[in-house]
């Protein structure tokens, strides 16, 4: 399996993730969400409206990001600034996760799993850099 093949698949599930929260988050409050979704979301931030308003805006750059790795799985070619900025933003994501906003270390499953993209990303981006 090539490389490119490999990229592309990750972009293509990546792509796909982030345009299905992005608009699962979106339809808050529309009546359009099974309830036990809109329960997760509504637990998530806590029932307070700020908190919520700032996911469904989160959700909106997830819709973005997702249409804009969408197309560079059709533009390949020109895909590795791109690799590198979405390595840099996962990575700076999963940091985000392993300290609070106290600055605290925390570590968990969710901490992991949130580095996983990353670790993705920046293995995919170096076997494309050595290919």
């Amino acid at each position: 399996m090539s490389i490119k093949v490999i990229a592309n698949s990750l972009y293509g599930f990546f792509g796909a993730l982030f345009l299905v929260v992005g608009a699962v988050v979106l339809l808050l409050s529309t009546g359009l969400l099974p309830a036990g979704v809109e329960n997760i979301i509504l637990e998530i931030g806590h029932g307070d409206s700020t908190t919520l308003h700032i996911i469904q805006e989160f959700g909106s750059v997830l819709i973005f990001v997702g249409l804009i790795t969408f197309w560079f799985i059709r533009h390949y070619e020109q895909s590795m600034p791109f690799h590198w900025a979405m390595t840099i933003f996962l990575g700076l994501f999963a940091l985000a996760h392993w300290f609070d906003v106290n600055g605290s270390f925390r570590s968990g499953v969710g901490q992991i799993i949130n580095t996983v993209p990353f670790i993705l990303f920046a293995v995919i981006g170096l076997l494309r850099k050595r290919l």
